[in-house]
């Protein structure tokens, strides 16, 4: 019976009251009216619910937004996120009392504690499809919960518990708290409480496809660990070193140039530090796969290569622990690679005046103006509408301000050198080296004491911003940014080295020193246009561009700092901003990567825990095709942070002009460019204020790779390659280490390996180990030729005695600048789908061997197979199962796992076996055969898996049960194989045993294998014994002799009788 009290369920109340107290409820209200509708409901199924707003790039995140009333805290209302994407749309078409509301209202009501009525939130759901097989579905989803205010945790552990009780899902599926941007920070301190009540925190990156790449590249250091608030300090203070590789949990806006850098949080594609990092060749990459992350951290304090390469979101992210495998030497001759080539600057050039209109700069201008004013032009010439009016100050200026005298007798240009003399790279002393910069910056550029413009220099200045021709206004700030000959080239950018200031001219105009601002009421001094100019001046030795500039070997009296000058955007009128990539694949066709932001909110530098909004822009002679490719955090979920679809092709058909500029320009038909552009209150208009060429890495092959040893496992490969009873034949398990070494066609003389470990199954089903070099195998030869590398070695002391050649191709092929020079076992060898090369094994026989081909059984001398690193056990692995029916007695149900689909294979492959799970065969023997080893049972795929081989070999099972092994060699059974084609009933072929001395494998041990046994009789000791006599040394020992004969002799068996298989033993 439902108690209740005053009309109301003892339930609802207490509920109720739990929200009051925890301070959701000022007020006590009445239930909201709800208008029925198909387009809600107050339950929901995972993960196929038809309410899901399926992501707009496939195996993105999809959701289902959801609203609780404070005043009923017992319903949540699912809305059908596809007919209705915001939560506003929805609650004003259904909600009685919120009809009619403008979005002002509504956020008022829902989105702030006090006066809080509505709780808004998501649920978010991995990628899901129809057609997803089961094991590779995600069982989990996250609940979000949206308000400005942070929530207390007892409410969201009270709020989540709500939602996920009406979430209707199989066992097994797990529920996660993945907070909203404005409830970060309240999550992450509030961690332990929520896994104490049985909720884990997480985001939406635990479901990644892949490591995510900011900049490709390699690196080769020790990796050291800090937090982003660390990471200065530990610069300073020479724990982290410039050929250190960093791991970290986020990025801040100023770095460090350090060789590596590992984020175990997400960054932006087109911040600062990513473009920096490109331009520089260091690798950049977003751990997202937890056992990467792991790995990572498992690492911290030891030497290691870093590779990051491949796609930008799947990206091909490594990292090889060479901590003992490489020598001194070996380090110092790799790093080598990492020398910076010469930095051709235009040197810095008189002009013959302080200032210019950015009406008539070209890229070339860049020896009077920098390369940010000189590129300006490009844009007042090709979008003029929608890039402000601009001037620039020249070198001039610069030259002249360094050229004054300081109290001490020195020039102020003098006095710098004069500090500065005796540092090199990389710095034996970084905290010194700050200091000497600090020193620089505070205490003579921005310290009007030290240094001054003087009264003629001054009214040039001023008489410039004054010039009607660019508009300045006295009373709004104007912005003073950074331009020097050493960014923005061709050659590189210097992307965030340098910095950026605003002033007010007003506050130099009025007479006095006394603030507050003229321009900014809130600033209680004055912030004239001088002490800009001293602030961007002084950027030129901020720590990283010193660096840099020392780095490169550059001239310090060939560089200097102009300025491009305009009218700043104050933050209240920003309404967003971001930043944009443009490839130009040709004269028709382009592709856009634009990052967006709310506001003034940093895309570059997000520290916040904030997401930027990201675009892709294909542009086409015939039209311009947009994707949403991640979703701002600062906005509603499903909304955009600019006007969708009409800001994007706006920016998108601005950038192409500026690029058709560039390109007249330049003279170039291929680049990347930069370009950086804001939407400004109040009409929405979209400007664009910086375009800069991104330096490429030169794709042409001429660097020597180097070869690291990383002992990496093998197997044979399962797949489309190979034959069944060969690939049975050679089942083997290797662990490989290669030497260290350059790829030189002199070290290639001799085998890239060192040490090979090797199990495998010999010719009388006996699992055997080598070890060792193949080189100091019996019979080993090398060769090198055509950038492959043969080794071969005979394994002769065997029924069937055996020559191995492992061939191993992509040696000593050259790789250019764009990939890496750093190569382990799995660079090499075949290309293949699922990123490691295959190496190739070819094994030749002395006795014919079974094999089975489109006719049906026959035999063969020689067997060819794959090896290829194990499949690691992985989500997405897809399990197979296969019920083969001969009769009524006779059936084999088998189960294994096939690997993740590879990305790249819309038009289908062929799966190989990833792993068994386990083999039952019926009807052969009394009580069922069970395999699970690897060793006993083989698949063989044809294309695209529409007909498959089977091959099982009970004897090889470790701890089967002898009677079983005894039934089936009473049958002369040794191998049982299965083919199932495409349409019909399966196949069954068994296999018996044989003995060596049967040479033409006929079945019998008659006359005609007398005759081989003769013709191979050499007498004791007289030897070496030629290979296809091989099978008749039965004793091993290097010839054919009267005690080979006395085993011959108890084989034979007679014509068509079948011989004793075990008499050679």
């Amino acid at each position: 019976m439902l108690r209740t009290y005053g009309g109301f369920p003892y339930r609802y109340l207490a509920c109720l009251m739990v929200l009051s107290a925890a301070g959701f409820i000022t007020r006590y209200t009445f239930a909201e009216t709800v208008i029925p509708s198909s387009s809600w409901r107050n339950t929901i199924t995972f993960p196929s619910d038809s309410f899901r707003k399926a992501a707009p790039e496939t195996g993105d995140p999809g959701w289902i937004k959801f609203l609780i009333f404070v005043s009923d805290p017992t319903k949540v209302y699912f809305q059908d996120s596809n007919a209705y994407p915001f939560h506003y749309d929805w609650a004003t078409t259904f909600v009685q009392e919120y009809i009619g509301m403008s979005t002002e209202e509504f956020n008022q009501i829902s989105l702030y504690a006090e006066g809080q009525e509505a709780i808004l939130g998501s649920v978010i759901l991995p990628y899901w499809t129809v057609h997803q097989p089961p094991s590779e579905q995600i069982k989990e989803y996250g609940i979000e919960l949206v308000r400005r205010d942070a929530y207390d945790p007892a409410q969201v552990v009270n709020l989540f518990n709500l939602v996920k009780s009406k979430i209707t899902a199989e066992a097994g599926v797990e529920a996660f708290y993945f907070p909203s941007y404005d409830q970060i920070a309240s999550a992450e301190e509030n961690r332990a409480y929520f896994e104490a009540n049985g909720i884990i925190v997480s985001s939406p990156s635990r479901w990644a496809k892949g490591n995510i790449s900011y900049s490709r590249g390699w690196a080769l250091g020790t990796l050291k660990q800090f937090a982003a608030t660390q990471i200065e300090n530990a610069y300073l203070t020479g724990q982290l070193a410039p050929g250190d590789i960093l791991l970290t949990d986020g990025v801040p806006a100023d770095m460090p140039v350090i060789a590596g850098i590992i984020t175990l949080a997400p960054s932006t594609p087109n911040s600062h530090v990513a473009i920096l990092a490109n331009t520089y060749g260091i690798p950049f990459v977003f751990l997202a796969l937890s056992e990467d992350a792991t790995r990572a951290q498992q690492l911290v304090g030891r030497k290691i290569a870093l590779r990051v390469y491949g796609n930008a979101n799947d990206c091909d992210a490594r990292l090889i622990d060479v901590q003992d495998v490489l020598t001194p030497q070996q380090i110092d001759e790799i790093l080598a690679l990492k020398t910076p080539p010469p930095l051709n600057i235009c040197p810095v050039t008189p002009y013959g005046a302080y200032s210019a209109s950015t009406d008539g700069l070209w890229p070339s201008d860049i020896c009077y103006f920098g390369g940010k004013a000189a590129n300006f032009g490009l844009l007042r010439r090709s979008i003029p509408s929608n890039c402000p009016v601009a001037m620039a100050f020249s070198f001039d200026l610069w030259n002249e301000f360094l050229s004054q005298t300081l109290t001490n007798g020195r020039t102020l240009r003098e006095e710098i050198a004069y500090r500065l003399a005796g540092f090199t790279y990389p710095p034996a002393n970084m905290a010194a080296l700050a200091d000497v910069l600090e020193g620089i910056r505070e205490d003579l550029f921005k310290k009007t004491s030290a240094t001054v413009f003087s009264p003629a220099l001054q009214n040039e200045i001023i008489s410039a911003l004054q010039d009607p021709a660019y508009g300045f206004d006295p009373y709004k700030k104007i912005r003073f940014r950074s331009s020097t000959n050493v960014e923005d080239s061709e050659q590189f950018t210097g992307a965030g080295l340098y910095d950026s200031f605003s002033g007010c001219l007003a506050d130099d105009l009025d007479g006095d020193g006394v603030g507050p601002s003229l321009c900014d009421p809130a600033e209680a001094n004055e912030r004239g246009v001088f002490r800009a100019i001293r602030r961007v001046f002084a950027s030129f030795y901020y720590d990283n561009a010193y660096l840099e500039r020392l780095r490169h070997g550059i001239d310090e009296s060939q560089a200097g700092m102009a300025m491009l000058v305009h009218h700043s955007t104050p933050d209240p009128i920003e309404m967003a901003n971001g930043v944009a990539t443009l490839e130009r694949i040709s004269t028709t066709t382009s592709r856009i990567k634009l990052v967006t932001q709310l506001g003034a909110v940093s895309v570059s530098n997000p520290t916040d825990g904030s997401i930027p909004e990201e675009v892709k822009a294909d542009v086409y002679s015939f039209g311009t095709y947009l994707t949403i490719q991640a979703y701002s955090n600062l906005v509603p979920l499903g909304a955009t942070v600019l006007d969708w679809e009409s800001d994007y092709r706006t920016l998108a058909s601005l950038m192409v002009q500026a690029s058709n500029a560039f390109a007249a320009a330049s003279g170039k038909t291929k680049y990347v460019l930069d370009f950086e552009y804001k939407k400004v209150a109040p009409e929405g208009h979209l400007r664009i204020k910086q375009i800069r060429e991104i330096p490429q890495p030169s794709t042409t092959p001429g660097i020597v790779p180097f070869l690291i040893k990383e002992p990496t496992p093998y197997c044979i490969f399962q797949g489309e390659y190979g034959e069944v009873f060969g690939n049975h034949r050679l089942k083997s398990q290797l662990t490989v280490e290669t030497r260290s070494m350059w790829l030189t066609p002199d070290n290639l003389d001799r085998t890239i390996y060192e040490n090979v470990f090797l199990e495998y199954v010999d010719s009388e089903g006996n699992i055997r180990t080598a070890s060792g070099s193949p080189a100091d195998w019996p019979e080993a030869s090398h060769s090198y030729a055509n950038n492959t590398s043969t080794d071969t070695w005979v394994f002769a002391d065997m029924g069937n005695p055996r020559r191995y050649t492992l061939t191993t191709g992509r040696l000593g092929v050259l790789v250019a600048a764009s990939q890496s020079p750093l190569l382990t076992i799995r660079d090499l060898g075949v290309l293949s789908n699922w990123g490691p090369g295959y190496l190739d094994l070819r094994v030749d026989h002395v006795l014919p061997v079974p094999v089975r081909t489109y006719e049906g059984m026959g035999t063969t001398l020689t067997d060819s197979v794959r090896l290829f690193p194990p499949f690691a056990q992985e989500p997405g692995e897809s399990l197979q199962t296969r019920n083969l029916v001969l009769n009524a007695k006779i059936s084999i149900t088998t189960q294994f796992y096939w690997p993740p689909t590879p990305a790249g294979s819309a038009a289908g492959y062929t799966a190989p076996l990833a792993r068994w799970v386990e083999t039952r065969i019926y009807g052969y023997t009394s009580s069922p055969i069970i395999l699970h080893s690897p060793y006993s049972q083989t698949y063989r795929p044809e294309h695209h898996n529409f007909s498959e081989h089977f091959l099982f070999e009970p004897r090889l099972e470790p701890g089967i049960s002898p009677s079983i092994l005894q039934e089936l060699h009473n049958k002369n059974i040794r191998v049982i194989q299965v083919y199932r084609p495409s349409s019909g009933s399966p196949i069954f072929t068994t296999v018996g045993f044989t003995t060596p001395a049967d040479f033409d494998q006929d079945n019998d041990v008659d006359g005609a294998d007398y005759e081989v046994f003769s013709d191979c009789s050499s007498g004791p000791g007289l030897g070496p014994v030629e290979w296809a006599c091989r099978a008749a040394d039965f004793d091993h020992d290097g010839d054919v002799d009267q005690a080979d004969f006395g085993i011959f002799q108890r084989c034979i068996s007679g014509e068509k009788m079948p011989p004793d298989v075990d008499c050679a033993q």
